[in-house]
């Protein structure tokens, strides 16, 4: 069994060039997003958050009511909490694989960098969970490492120089990801980031009116 990633060493003490990746990560974010960030009383829900790098962009959107974070990490989400005291946001401590919503209710419910961390069986509940909490005809956005040639290259020297920290992590080909999606929603957008490196798939779908239905994408 593999070891699990230290999350509360990542947040301490992020990587050297992490305050790049995520700027890059953040603007093809809202770029893949485009229109569906701009209705009224926008809805989001980012699980596996903690300490979320990409907040700040979706607070400076005049039209955004609410901002959810869910995450396992205790110290991530404290660490969100300090940061702000803006009242559309809310911190929530909770197994993404464990929720049990009422009510699908967001406009957008997206992840960065979660569904890599399980084995195959716990990955597909994780997308699901991702399709419980967004509303019929609202947008899942899930973005994963994909094992391309240079994520290949810059993860294996990290390993042999042994400052590798994702143990768990299980980089997915698109293949895995889009039929976990295929029952919940239909995939409106499938494409890679290369500028940072450990290449990361995206994948954007607009969810189903009934489980199992797919809805035509608005």
């Amino acid at each position: 069994m593999e070891k699990a990633t230290d999350w509360d060493a990542y947040y301490e003490r992020p990587a050297a060039m992490a305050s790049i990746t995520r700027r890059i990560s953040a603007a093809k974010i809202l770029r893949t997003l485009g229109r569906r960030l701009y209705v009224d009383g926008l809805t989001v829900c980012e699980l596996g958050g903690a300490n979320s790098s990409f907040i700040d962009d979706f607070l400076r959107l005049n039209n955004l009511a609410k901002y959810d974070v869910i995450d396992l990490n205790d110290y991530g989400i404290d660490l969100l909490k300090k940061r702000t005291s803006d009242p559309r946001v809310s911190a929530t401590v909770a197994d993404a694989l464990a929720l049990d919503p009422k009510e699908r209710v967001y406009d957008i419910v997206y992840s960065v960098g979660l569904i890599e961390h399980f084995d195959t069986a716990r990955t597909k509940q994780c997308i699901d969970a991702h399709f419980k909490l967004c509303r019929p005809g609202g947008t899942v956005l899930i973005t994963f490492p994909t094992p391309t040639l240079p994520y290949r290259l810059i993860r294996g020297i990290a390993e042999m120089l042994a400052i590798w920290t994702f143990p768990d992590e299980r980089p997915l080909y698109f293949d895995e990801v889009l039929s976990a999606c295929a029952p919940k929603g239909q995939v409106v957008h499938e494409s890679i980031n290369w500028v940072i490196g450990l290449t990361q798939g995206y994948v954007m779908a607009v969810s189903a009116q009934d489980e199992g239905k797919v809805a035509e994408a608005s």
